[in-house]
């Protein structure tokens, strides 16, 4: 719990000084002009823009884009590998939102943008505190400083809240699955372990990153509580997953009857609902009599 209390109150001390930590994305100067038009390929991207109320920015999303009523209508122009130029020249955007390291990046995409006059703008969401700096860096882009501020305000809060909310409980042994068939599992050194983590859970999975387990090492994890993000699941797939638990029933979280399965559309988004996640784990983890959800 210690390294969970120094961890959410670092986040609050970089917030309060004005964003310390290192950032990713470098420089965010404000594009000239009153009104910067964006274009953004990255859904998290997309999702804090709107949060903090600067969706009216947007001229085109990402191909993965949910559809909500912010981006109804607005045009798929591509992704984290395609892009659509034709679309992309007519809309003619100020600023193009990618998540790429730079050794990934495609030839030609800069010189690309470059000649319609768009500046690239390479965000990192993969940390809660990259969540809190690329807000901050998107309100600066767009002219919307103080919108991100209250925006940055409201998600440390959340999470410092539910650290608050836990303090000296012990931590619960945890799995975090991302897909239906339980191969696809959440490690560390992610934004979805670092909320588990302020939430007063102990990831089973030691790897970092999006790994994939066998069954056979998934028996071995014992975890006290499964949490399954699948977003928009409907009936059908959350009863797939079902299926594949009760094939597992020597498992502790499947023989207590604590396995969750969470269906809301940002459960494996790295954007403004990173906050309401802790909270939700929280909710989860630490109510003894609560039961799985299957």
């Amino acid at each position: 719990m210690r390294h969970i209390r120094l961890t959410v109150w670092g986040m609050m001390l970089a917030l309060l000084v004005g964003g310390g930590c290192e950032r990713k994305s470098g420089p965010g100067g404000k594009v000239v002009g009153t009104r910067p038009r964006v274009a953004s390929l990255v859904p998290a991207a997309t999702d804090l823009l709107i949060a903090m109320g600067a969706g009216d920015h947007l001229v085109a999303i990402s191909n993965y884009d949910v559809t909500r009523e912010a981006t109804t209508g607005l045009p798929r122009v591509g992704d984290y590998q395609t892009f659509d130029w034709e679309q992309i020249a007519a809309l003619r955007p100020d600023v193009m939102i990618v998540f790429m390291t730079p050794d990934r990046m495609p030839a030609g995409l800069k010189q690309r943008a470059d000649g319609l006059g768009i500046r690239l703008v390479n965000v990192r969401t993969e940390r809660l505190s990259d969540i809190v700096n690329e807000t901050e860096n998107l309100g600066r882009v767009v002219g919307e400083e103080a919108k991100a501020a209250r925006e940055v305000s409201r998600i440390v809060w959340q999470i410092v809240s539910a650290a608050e909310r836990v303090r000296g409980r012990e931590r619960v042994r945890t799995l975090l699955v991302r897909d239906k068939n339980a191969e696809g599992v959440v490690g560390r050194e992610n934004f979805l372990n670092d909320a588990l983590e302020a939430a007063g859970g102990d990831n089973v999975v030691k790897a970092t990153g999006w790994p994939s387990i066998d069954r056979e090492l998934l028996m071995t994890l014992k975890p006290e509580v499964i949490i399954q993000l699948l977003p928009e699941a409907g009936a059908q797939t959350v009863q797939e997953a079902k299926r594949v638990w009760g094939t597992m029933p020597d498992i502790p979280a499947v023989a207590n009857g604590r396995v969750y399965v969470m269906t809301d559309w940002w459960v494996q988004n790295s954007g403004s609902h990173v906050g309401e996640m802790a909270a939700r784990f929280v909710g989860i983890l630490h109510r003894s009599d609560q039961r799985g959800r299957q």
